[in-house]
């Protein structure tokens, strides 16, 4: 700061003449080594909308450097005219208050930087680069200050996952483990707030998963030995099953995942994913077995424990759960189309819609009756009820030589009605007769095909694994928002659930030998193997498999791990292979089931949706000919079981 009796000096205003321009600047860099360096001129800052302050230049009048300090060192007064602009030019555009404390913001981070060792050299050579250098470096700490951030958001979800590992592993096995439930987190394309993908998850994405035991066929179970299974009945029938799921009119989106007990070799998997349509992906988990004990003859032996490798795909349905909508998992000889997916969710939804109303409790319901045959088979059901009702399916062969394997000769005491009513006419009632469709389940398009048959009537399609009698028919809820669908109309109760079920859950139905048509025979039980509608599989939504594993209406967990009491040997040791793989967990009451209860559909327009193709056609061979039941009679006796219980729903209002 210049002394108290000393006034500011400022420049001597130079008139530019644009003759002498050159002669200027020849002289200015003559002289450029005689300028005082160590006098600083006062900063003046000039406003935009006035002139800019004169600049200083040596004019060819200023001979020796006396003629420039005095240039430099002349003193005169500011006029009012130059603080008016030094005024003006210092004004912010931002309110006082908020200036200054910007400002002061700014003091008190420079002053904690110059705390930091280097920090004050750091700042000074920051100062020293020009201001696009200073925004770079500014974006580069910014920058730096996102990472770390992330990093830290990262590590402290590793140490939750961490713990929580640990604390799952740690607690009391004899009950059910906590680490049973799935805390699930979808990914951002689930979420119903995500506008930018509403297109792609219309489109349910689906994962279909096949287990196989043999590469080749061991002669068991009346099959050809030695026949390339993997290649004549494996391939064929998957590329035949994902092919009308992916194409039109569905258009699914199909990944595979294929679990195998051997070996698979390179050659192999090439022309699995050569036969598959463009964007299906696949995946492979090969000499898949656990490893078990040989339990009878050498308990200190290990072996693999091909017994239990149908307990493998739950392991996968587990890893895989947020990322598929819908899973699919059957055995490597199950015939599974768009159609049959398409049926199962929109069933799905239908049920999903009933549940949401569903009351807790029914206060008119005085008392549990499950006596066949005086059993309620219309009104509400609850929640709890409802919250296992999934559409089911029942697995049926093609005849290839009847005079050899035939069908039934010897029919259940129901008659058979092929008339089915489709409206009125001038107050009379329209009939028309329906019968079975084969088109959905056996109309096949395999490549290469070993003796299937291409296109099956009505009358060649059979079932060997249930019957009328062990049949119900169903009147569900009437929906309180919107039409009832004909899809959850009138359904078949099909057999399975019961076995350490409570009594308030069970669902009933109209049982076809309600009116005396098998005398003084009771109804079988649901767990019998003969009548139970075996599926050789099963599917189930991402929703469904939440709903069984996680609010517990599984007696076992339905996803690993497999703890006891419920599960021995983390779930290897099962009464039978179709426990896991057939579906005996999915809807029995055997030790660790979820007594889940499938329903199917009576209408004649949907009937045909519930039957899969077993394509082994082995099943006519190896059994009885008397278990092999036409697809078709069974339609006609259901419809003539309906009639009889709409008559019944008449008279009871």
């Amino acid at each position: 700061m210049p002394p108290a009796n000393l006034t500011p000096r400022r420049p001597r205003k130079v008139v530019s003449d644009d003759s002498n321009l050159g002669s200027r600047n020849s002289n200015s860099n003559s002289n450029k080594s005689s300028i005082d360096h160590n006098h600083k001129e006062p900063h003046r800052t000039t406003s935009l909308d006035r002139p800019l302050a004169p600049l200083v230049e040596q004019t060819s009048d200023m001979k020796d450097n006396n003629d420039i300090d005095d240039a430099l060192t002349l003193q005169t007064d500011p006029s009012k005219e130059d603080k008016k602009i030094m005024n003006s030019s210092t004004t912010s555009c931002l309110p006082e208050e908020r200036r200054r404390k910007v400002e002061q913001l700014g003091h008190q981070v420079q002053h904690r930087v110059h705390q930091l060792p280097g920090g004050k050299r750091m700042i000074d050579l920051i100062n020293m680069c020009p201001p696009k250098v200073r925004y770079f470096l500014l974006s580069l700490w910014l920058l730096w200050k996102v990472v770390l951030v992330f990093m830290f958001v990262h590590g402290l979800r590793m140490a939750q996952s961490a713990i929580s590992e640990v604390t799952s592993s740690s607690s009391d096995t004899s009950s059910r483990s906590s680490t049973g439930r799935m805390a699930l987190e979808l990914p951002d394309f689930f979420s119903q707030d995500n506008n930018a993908n509403k297109a792609a998850a219309a489109v349910p994405r689906i994962l279909y998963i096949v287990t196989t035991l043999a590469e080749f066929n061991n002669g068991l179970r009346q099959t050809e030995k030695g026949q390339d299974r993997l290649g004549e009945v494996l391939i064929p029938i998957l590329v035949d099953s994902v092919e009308s799921m992916v194409h039109e009119p569905f258009k699914y989106h199909v990944d595979v995942y294929l679990i195998t007990a051997y070996p698979l070799r390179k050659e192999r998997e090439d022309y699995i994913r050569s036969r598959l349509p463009n964007g299906v992906g696949l995946e492979i988990w090969d000499e898949a077995c656990p490893l078990g004990y040989e339990v009878k003859h050498s308990p200190d032996k290990v072996i693999d424990n091909t017994r239990a490798l149908a307990r493998q795909h739950r392991y996968v349905i587990k890893d895989k759960l947020p990322y598929y909508d819908l899973f699919v998992a059957f055995e490597d000889d199950m015939r599974i189309t768009g159609d049959h997916v398409s049926h199962f969710l929109y069933m799905s939804d239908e049920i999903e819609k009933l549940r949401l109303e569903a009351p807790a409790s029914i206060k008119s319901q005085k008392a549990v009756d499950l006596e066949p045959k005086t059993m309620p088979f219309h009104g509400p059901l609850t929640r709890a009820q409802l919250d296992r009702i999934v559409p089911g399916f029942i697995r049926v062969e093609v005849l290839l030589d009847e005079a050899t394997n035939g069908a039934q000769t010897k029919l259940d005491n129901i008659d058979r009605d092929f008339q089915f009513e489709i409206g009125q006419k001038g107050g009379d009632v329209q009939t028309k007769e329906v019968h079975f469709n084969p088109r959905i389940c056996c109309h096949v398009q395999m490549k290469p095909n070993k003796n299937t048959p291409v296109h099956p009537e009505p009358k060649d399609v059979v079932i060997w694994e249930t019957n009328i009698k062990a049949l119900s028919i169903l009147n569900m809820p009437t929906p309180k928002v919107g039409a009832p669908s004909p899809l959850v109309d009138w359904v078949a109760v099909l057999p399975g659930p019961g076995k350490r079920l409570d009594d308030s859950i069970k669902v009933g139905g109209y049982w076809s030998g309600r009116e005396g048509a098998f005398g003084d025979e009771d109804k079988p039980s649901g767990g019998r193997p003969d009548i139970i509608a075996q599926q050789g599989g099963w599917m189930a939504t991402r929703s469904q498999i939440l709903r069984m594993n996680n609010d517990e209406l599984c007696m076992g967990s339905f996803v690993p791990p497999f703890d006891s009491p419920m599960y021995h040997k983390d779930g290897q040791e099962s009464m039978n292979v179709e426990f896991w793989s057939g579906g005996y967990q999915f809807f029995t009451g055997v030790r660790g089931g979820c007594n889940m209860q499938r329903i199917i559909s009576v209408h004649p327009d949907y009937f045909s949706n519930h039957f899969l193709y077993h394509v082994a056609n082995n099943k006519q061979r190896q059994l009885n000919q008397e278990r092999m039941l036409r697809a078709d009679t069974l339609f006609a006796q259901l419809n003539t079981v309906r009639k009889a219980a709409e008559r019944a729903l008449v008279k009871s209002r």
